[in-house]
């Protein structure tokens, strides 16, 4: 009994030192893995509605934690969505407020001013992966690897074929690291990404990384596999969407195969609305405009065991979250670079945090914008028939609590709530910089 007791006493006395030693342990950092799709329409997801195209793995991400109801992008095409989620700032902030022009450019790029999540993450000794379509520069110190990215593989143009090309340009040649893949073997691009994705998890996989894929998929040119158009009843969109849900799930798969699946935070988001062709309902307007069609989009996040499972968050939140978050996710208390414009959304799903993320959210382009402030949304400069049009319309307010469609404008019934509205929004971009090149239109920097 003595002895028993001896032993009992000696473990007591040593549990401060071991609680000490648990402490003193460096926190494991997670994974992060940004999945971005290109294009897509805002019902084109069985997870947003869709009983068109059936798209069960990027479901899962939805099922195994949140979908954001009100997700959004800070740009409302391909270029300027891509900045601001990388840089975790309105990039209107650094001038890069339209699509980069199709030519090849010494000067524009997303500014060099301007500190990247990979950047960030590769001080606290992320391994960091980019794959697929760049649209962020096109000379060299723009390229991904300039960027703070320690791998690429992938294009710098905003399009390019989905097959092969016998003989590429150099904006839309694909690119392992710097050195251009010659010759292309490859099937489909899509399913490409995606095992090349798998491989550098597989590689990888004993040291923590961040990995940003950028399918272009669905962004034109719309080229499918013959079994997908089968399945898809001969609907290319359809067709294309089944094969990126297709390339999700391998990536998805690899993680569990290699044990990370827990132990990565996987984020699910399209750069910017559908264009026309797309579905974006029960939303109104297309690609390029302020319209919600043009700016809110699918999006969802999961971290089992940490993020609770099958959320639908309700709160609005923005791509530009997704850079503090993975900073805080990794434990670094404060990063480096310009002050950020997203917030960290662990706190929010977690259940820790019950207000809003943002109270107010603003986009811009040209002559047309919008600001959200609550669940009242004013927009700026669009016509309410011809959302091409930015010279056309007076100011509209919406309800978006109640009207997420934007078919009741409330502007001549609640002038005081526009006049109020409409300072947020000039009071935001009063000392933003000139636009650092031209306005094209919507589309035609990605040819």
């Amino acid at each position: 009994m003595k002895a028993i007791c001896l032993v009992v006493a000696l473990l007591l006395s040593s549990l401060p030192a071991l609680r000490a030693a648990e402490a003193a342990k460096p926190a494991v950092k997670p994974n992060f893995v940004i999945l971005l799709s290109d294009d897509c329409g805002y019902d084109e997801f069985s997870m947003q509605g869709s009983k068109t195209i059936p798209t069960p793995r990027i479901d899962s991400i939805a099922r195994a934690g949140v979908r954001f109801s009100n997700g959004y992008v800070s740009g409302a095409v391909c270029s300027p969505s891509r900045a601001g989620l990388l840089s975790g700032r309105y990039q209107q902030r650094f001038g890069h407020v339209f699509n980069i022009p199709p030519a090849y450019s010494e000067k524009n790029g997303l500014p060099l001013t301007e500190t990247l999540l990979p950047a960030v993450l590769d001080t606290a000794g992320y391994r960091t992966i980019a794959l697929g379509k760049w649209h962020l520069g096109y000379a060299p110190q723009f390229h991904p690897m300039e960027r703070g990215f320690t791998d690429y593989y992938g294009f710098l143009q905003g399009q390019r074929s989905y097959f092969p090309l016998a003989k590429g340009t150099r904006l839309n040649q694909l690119l392992r690291d710097r050195e251009p893949v010659n010759p292309e073997k490859f099937d489909y691009m899509t399913d490409e990404l995606g095992r090349q994705a798998c491989a550098y998890i597989a590689t990888n996989k004993a040291a923590p990384f961040f990995m940003y894929l950028a399918f272009n998929a669905t962004h034109t040119p719309h080229q499918v596999l013959e079994a997908d158009l089968a399945r898809a009843n001969g609907n290319k969109i359809a067709a294309m969407t089944i094969a990126l849900d297709r390339a999700v799930g391998t990536v998805l798969d690899e993680l569990k195969q290699d044990g990370l699946l827990d132990h990565t935070i996987v984020a699910f988001i399209n750069d910017n609305g559908g264009p026309g062709g797309h579905n974006n309902a029960p939303l109104h307007g297309f690609k390029g405009s302020m319209w919600e069609g043009g700016i809110r989009v699918p999006f969802a996040m999961q971290w089992p065991g940490v993020i609770p499972a099958g959320q639908t968050y309700d709160h609005p939140v923005i791509a530009l979250d997704l850079f503090p978050t993975a900073v805080a996710a990794a434990g670094i208390k404060q990063s480096p670079g310009k002050p950020l414009d997203g917030v960290n959304l662990l706190p929010f799903v977690t259940g820790k945090e019950p207000g809003r993320p943002h109270q107010t959210l603003y986009w811009q382009s040209g002559d047309v914008g919008a600001v959200r402030d609550g669940d009242l949304k004013l927009v700026i400069g669009e016509s309410k028939t011809k959302v091409a049009d930015p010279k056309a319309g007076e100011p509209a307010l919406y309800d978006l609590l109640k009207d997420a469609s934007e078919t009741q404008d409330l502007a001549p019934q609640r002038p005081e709530e526009v006049k109020r509205l409409l300072k947020l929004y000039e009071d935001w971009k009063r000392d933003f910089p000139k636009p650092l090149w031209g306005h094209g239109s919507a589309t035609d920097d990605d040819v």
